[in-house]
């Protein structure tokens, strides 16, 4: 891939707001789910919990979704 980064493959931090509202959009979570998501992770500055910048924003993002889908499992058929 050489130095040129492309964009939507989750190593973009931050990520595009319009990539995020498609990724959640492909999971069957509404925009305001996808909000929630980037607004927390704008306020720790793209940063996880021990304090280390996000490599990959879509795999926090598979994260959020998941512990969604386990607390309402009606989503989990989408």
């Amino acid at each position: 891939m050489g130095s040129h980064q492309q964009a939507g493959l989750g190593d973009q931090v931050p990520p595009v707001w319009e990539h995020v509202l498609i990724f959640f959009d492909q999971a069957g979570l509404p925009e305001t789910e996808a909000r929630r998501f980037y607004q927390h992770y704008q306020e720790m500055q793209w940063q996880g919990l021990k304090g280390g910048l996000i490599r990959n924003w879509k795999t926090k993002a598979q994260e959020w979704i998941w512990e969604i889908k386990l607390r309402n499992p009606y989503l989990r058929i989408k």
